[in-house]
């Protein structure tokens, strides 16, 4: 859930004067121009007439629904990583439980921060500098995670150290190959190439493994393929000038480093606070509010840059923020009068973090990239406090899913004051 910024649409005005012996005035043609130029100064024109009610709605409604395709794409995009997972659930399972919780971390972290970064180097270099950046990122990832398998020991690798180091391999790619298609928007490209990942993960829900389809070979085989069309803008020749992030960009990079490591740690403490041999409750919630989250920042962002539809963009927004809150606090509620707290303390969770993940990244597109990485923290950190603190012991899955209902509370104040300090500076 990473929220990038539309492609601006650019003209370049090449001004066509009248000749010897002309009278004609000067006439101004528009051309698309190239991402990587810089900007120009466009002449100041006088403002076209109005036109009927009935056209101006002809005319803005594809802007409008802009950002629920593009929400739509990157849910498509996101399945990618799902697929691969599912897909490789009988090699998860014979790894340990850092392996896959170690990965995320990286990975995630590694995403959020490469992401933003490179959408900045997109805008000023091109999309081949970008997506050399990304590469060298998650290169230096992966060299990271050989190292830990050098050095870690068995038990925390599982009996096979070499499918540790393949299975944390794959992960990476899959992530870096997400990362690569935002920063270079070639999203649905990348989801095009991915769909054998797809069809893997289908074969694998379906029932017992066919012998004419070795999931196991096939699935490395289909993370590549992916990963190579991600980054083939890396590969294509292009402009090769320098370009130096600011001291804002490179802070704001490092808050979206934070809001990724804690949005990992937070996915963890849920994951192993939970029932063990069953994932289902926890993930289903986050997975099925990810669609939603994504159109509700969207529009949010989109609605925001428009003075018409400013003021009813906060009513609305805390509106779609509140379902995540009141049913993660029901199904909390509800745990504590039957036996099976876990089954139902678990969905609640996963309702509260995606609730979370959604004011973290509403905040960070606002530009509050400090408390949106305060937000995100907040989780994880008190959970830890629960546990030092003299306090009376709840468990670490309650103690968790109180944080983010906590969280989740204070981040609809935080959404509410941004929104009005919003309006007063426009």
């Amino acid at each position: 859930m990473t929220i990038t910024p539309r492609r601006p649409v650019r003209t370049r005005t090449r001004q066509r004067t009248a000749g010897p012996g002309r009278h004609a005035p000067a006439v101004h043609v528009n051309r698309p121009r190239h991402a990587a130029e810089p900007p120009l100064a466009l002449p100041e024109i006088a403002p076209p007439a109005p036109i009927s009610s009935a056209r101006r709605g002809a005319r803005r409604a594809p802007a409008r629904r802009a950002y629920l395709v593009a929400a739509l794409v990157r849910c498509a995009l996101y399945l990618g990583p799902l697929s691969v997972a599912i897909a490789a659930g009988g090699s998860l399972g014979q790894v340990a439980w850092p392996v896959p919780l170690v990965t995320l971390l990286l990975g995630w972290t590694a995403a959020q921060a490469l992401t933003c970064a490179g959408v900045t180097v997109a805008q000023r270099a091109g999309a081949s500098a970008a997506c050399r950046l990304v590469a060298a990122g998650f290169g230096a990832v992966a060299g990271l995670w050989c190292a830990l398998v050098w050095i870690a020991p068995s038990a925390l690798l599982g009996p096979h150290r070499g499918l540790a180091l393949v299975v944390g391999l794959g992960g990476l790619a899959t992530l870096a190959t997400v990362t690569a298609a935002l920063v270079t928007r070639a999203e649905v490209a990348v989801v095009l190439w991915c769909l054998p990942c797809w069809l893997l993960a289908v074969a694998t829900l379906a029932g017992p493994p066919v012998p004419w389809l070795p999931v196991g070979t096939l699935l490395p085989a289909a993370i590549v393929v992916a990963l190579i069309r991600g980054f083939r803008a890396a590969m294509l020749p292009g402009t090769r000038r320098p370009c130096r992030l600011t001291r804002p960009e490179l802070r704001r990079a490092a808050g979206y480093l934070v809001i990724g490591a804690a949005q990992a740690i937070s996915v963890g403490l849920i994951w192993r606070a939970g029932p063990s041999g069953s994932t289902a409750p926890f993930w289903l919630p986050l997975l099925l509010a990810v669609p939603i989250l994504e159109a509700l920042i969207g529009w949010n962002t989109e609605a925001g840059h428009d003075p018409e539809s400013r003021r009813g963009v906060t009513a609305v927004t805390l509106a779609g923020l509140l379902p995540p809150l009141a049913i993660g606090c029901a199904l909390a509620v509800a745990a504590y009068h039957i036996d099976a707290r876990a089954e139902l303390l678990a969905p609640a969770g996963g309702m509260l973090l995606g609730g979370v993940f959604a004011i973290t990244y509403l905040l960070a597109a606002r530009g509050r990239t400090g408390l949106a990485a305060g937000m995100a923290v907040a989780p994880p950190l008190a959970t830890v406090a629960l546990k030092i603190l003299p306090l009376p012991a709840a468990g670490p899955l309650p103690d968790a899913v109180g944080a983010l209902a906590v969280t989740h509370v204070a981040g609809l104040l935080a959404v509410a004051l941004t929104a009005r300090d919003h309006r007063r500076a426009s």
